[in-house]
């Protein structure tokens, strides 16, 4: 028992301190605490380097305990600026009455909220990362990609005409999906928050900002999130009408 104890804890300070060396300045001890404590307790086997990198999050290339390959995204608690960017999305939102002061309590809610919102669009069927833990500012789930090279972003692709209108026709059915099965909208749609799979399969990605499809700020951000794919699309040369686009998706596709 004792030497099972040692080396339990040889390899727990192993993967700590390989830890130190992958995670950057930026992530404070309470931070790093709780990654250690999803190692420490086999939710999480590895947190390895960095698939891709925001203002306000990291995403790290991970394997949890039962050896897949996951998505470790970290929330920054070093801006203030972040609150008050995010308010309009949490208020009026049932499931989290209160709204801390705090701005670490904050980013835990914040990351809590994602989280659920996945929960909830996964279990409706719609193609997004599958949701897997989440303790206060760290969020797991399901690595879009293989051996640590994550997936394309939509915008960082190029398409021949014919798979440009599939790919719309998917987008159409995916929002359509969230917005009748899931009772949701994307609050910050766009061509940087659909990741392009396999066999040119999406993903809806970054669900922190999604709201209930009834909250009052819904219509606005749907309609503003079909504009801006809207013109992603004309761009590249695939004529998109914007109003059909929005029918289609509040009446199911």
């Amino acid at each position: 028992m004792k030497e099972y104890r040692k080396d339990r804890e040889q390899r727990y300070l192993v993967k700590r301190s390989e830890l130190d060396e992958s995670l950057e300045e930026v992530f404070d001890g309470q931070t790093l605490m709780t990654v250690y404590d999803m190692l420490n307790t086999g939710r999480l086997r590895k947190v390895m380097g960095v698939v891709s990198t925001g203002k306000e999050s990291r995403i790290y290339h991970g394997v949890d305990g039962s050896g897949l390959e996951v998505a470790v995204k970290i929330y920054l608690v070093s801006t203030a600026e972040f609150r008050r960017n995010r308010l309009q999305y949490v208020v009026n939102d049932p499931r989290f009455k209160k709204i801390p002061r705090n701005f670490r309590r904050f980013i835990y809610l914040w990351s809590e909220r994602e989280y659920a919102n996945l929960t909830q669009a996964f279990n409706a069927g719609v193609p997004v990362p599958k949701p897997l833990f989440q303790q206060n500012n760290v969020l797991v789930m399901e690595f879009l990609g293989e051996n640590g090279v994550r997936y394309p972003l939509l915008h960082e692709e190029k398409f021949e005409p014919d798979e440009l209108e599939t790919i719309f026709n998917q987008v159409v059915e995916i929002l359509a999906k969230l917005y009748n099965d899931g009772g949701m909208v994307h609050g910050d749609l766009s061509q940087y928050n659909i990741m392009v799979g396999k066999g040119l399969k999406l993903y809806l990605i970054d669900l922190a900002q999604a709201v209930a499809k009834d909250h009052p700020m819904a219509e606005t951000f749907l309609t503003h999130g079909v504009s801006v794919l809207s013109s992603f699309f004309t761009k590249a040369g695939l004529r998109v009408d914007g109003e059909e686009m929005l029918k289609k998706i509040r009446r199911g596709g």
